[in-house]
């Protein structure tokens, strides 16, 4: 017979014949086919070859010699009796190539549908290959109380979509990819209120679009998040990264910014290490830029202390005041000491500089985040890896980070991370982590102390009803990260328990839950310091 011919018995063990309906006693002389006359020579045919063993049945391994088919049902089972011709005997070959007159027109049918199939097949896995895309949605909400706050208590609805496509290069030198990300994200204190993240408040002039490097304003609506070119460099097996991206590096805990500009990596059995630089891409409030001027409005005047009550995440700065004198014709000024005002010119090239992070200034302290000031940062950094057994792991990495939160001057970071495996499922987990700004406001030491169960504490939604958990002691000193992957219990700049749970539905549907209870490191007005926080959220991949 011909090859393709053959060909067909893959195809008729793939596709499903289909349930051959009530069955029907062979001894009533009823039809066996519900198409053909009662008593087709056919039928006898294809029982001597099922008694041969080249016929192995309808479904699940049954004949249904009683059943009632269709002309096409039994057309498969001959193309499956014609794929192992090789071992019929010369009296089944005979009754095989009558068969296959009979049912010409059938199988003639299948071997169309098995080539419109294997062409699909082609097509698709030329797509995969060339074209891929992905993505996540995800439902969160927030519950926090944050006492001494403008709102103690607060809750936070958000809609996260996030959209990835990825596409091989032509194989000139290595195999590279191009791999890009959009983000849409929406937000609001009630459940399906939620706003886009983008634009002003008609009413009140909220901006509220999260403002980057140099004061811009994105739209969030399938803004542009990742855009990086992704392979290796020839034999030397140095994987590369270019454009905007986002390192991973130290399970996220000192970096998990995204990046303009290059990461290379080296990837082997028992090590690997990362390098990275170029500009910050991101919030200037996930950055942690840093306290600003208050305004009293009880008093109706400034407030002496720079600081920043709704938020934690502040950087060490110097220890600036807001002084009124004759000498600044009573207006306010900047002053190191709470007595002598700066100059006009040291105050401007400050607040250029954004070295008050003056999120909340008004008058002549000017807004830095929204008057295009230099909020530009840098980033670099190196991480090394190491497998020291099958139970022990360890990270070391070096990080040089520069921003207005410390008048331009660098931050280095050096940080250390471990993993043990205490039991098969069970892992705890140091992180230590200390930057080189020391000052009266600084909190320059921070650590993570992790027992997690099947998760890392991130898990994966690939297995269905997969179940992880972790509880842990957080100490998130903003000195001592660049960006802090860090933040959905205990947040930025706290310090406290933290407590989480992932289950997953079904593959790549999870819930996630956490909760953390702690304390401020940064705001020290007061004994409003406690802090605690429910995040939940579920997550859908495709």
């Amino acid at each position: 017979m011909k090859k393709s011919q053959r060909m067909l018995g893959a195809l008729a063990a793939i596709v499903a014949v289909g349930t051959v309906g009530e069955t029907a006693s062979a001894a009533t002389g009823e039809a066996m086919f519900a198409d053909v006359p009662s008593g087709h020579w056919a039928y006898a045919a294809v029982e001597q070859l099922k008694q041969d063993g080249l016929v192995k049945g309808m479904q699940a391994n049954r004949f249904d010699g009683n059943a009632i088919v269709t002309r096409y049902q039994m057309a498969q089972l001959v193309a499956s009796a014609l794929a192992h011709e090789q071992q019929a005997s010369s009296a089944d070959k005979k009754m095989l190539n009558k068969l296959s007159h009979e049912f010409d027109r059938e199988i003639e049918s299948l071997q169309n549908l098995a080539k419109r199939v294997d062409a699909l097949e082609k097509h698709q896995k030329k797509t995969e290959d060339h074209f891929a895309v992905h993505g996540y949605f995800q439902q969160t909400v927030e519950a926090k109380n944050h006492a001494g706050g403008d709102t103690a208590k607060s809750r936070w609805w958000a809609k996260e979509f996030y959209l990835n496509a990825e596409a091989n290069l032509p194989k000139i030198a290595g195999d590279w990819k191009i791999k890009t990300q959009f983000e849409t994200k929406m937000g609001g204190d009630r459940f399906n209120e939620e706003h886009l993240m983008s634009g002003k408040n008609s009413t009140t002039n909220q901006i509220y679009a999260n403002p980057y490097n140099g004061g811009h304003l994105y739209d969030e609506l399938f803004k542009p998040n990742l855009a990086y070119l992704e392979g290796s460099l020839g034999k030397i097996q140095l994987w590369t990264r270019v454009g905007i991206l986002q390192p991973w590096v130290q399970n996220g805990f000192v970096y998990a910014a995204n990046l303009r500009g290059l990461m290379l990596e080296h990837w082997s059995k028992k090590y690997n290490w990362h390098a990275f630089g170029g500009v910050v891409d991101s919030g200037d409030g996930d950055l942690a830029v840093g306290a600003g001027a208050q305004y009293d409005n009880a008093a109706g005047d400034w407030k002496s202390e720079i600081s920043q009550p709704w938020n934690d995440n502040v950087r060490a700065h110097e220890n600036y005041y807001v002084v009124k004198t004759a000498e600044t014709n009573w207006q306010p000024r900047l002053s190191r000491d709470g007595k002598t005002p700066l100059s006009e010119e040291d105050q401007q090239k400050i607040l250029d500089n954004g070295g008050t992070g003056s999120d909340n200034a008004k008058g002549s302290l000017t807004d830095m985040f929204f008057a295009n000031k230099r909020t530009k940062k840098t980033a670099y950094g190196i991480a090394y890896d190491r497998m020291y057994s099958k139970k022990f792991t360890y990270s070391l990495g070096a990080y040089r980070y520069t921003s207005a939160a410390y008048n331009r001057e660098p931050l280095y970071i050096g940080a250390a991370s471990f993993d043990y495996k205490l039991m098969p499922k069970v892992i705890f987990r140091g992180t230590y982590a200390q930057g080189n700004q020391h000052g009266t406001n600084s909190h320059s030491r921070g650590w993570l102390a992790d027992l997690m169960w099947n998760c890392n504490p991130w898990m994966s939604a690939e297995r269905a009803h997969a179940f992880g958990a972790y509880i842990g002691y957080h100490y998130l000193a903003p000195d001592s990260y660049i960006r802090c992957g860090y933040g959905d219990g205990i947040e930025k700049g706290q310090k406290g328990i933290e407590l989480g749970m992932y289950y997953n539905f079904t593959r790549n549907i999870q819930y996630t839950l956490k909760y953390g209870f702690g304390k401020s490191l940064t705001y020290n007005y007061g004994n409003d310091r406690q802090r605690d926080k429910l995040y939940s959220g579920v997550f859908c991949y495709f």
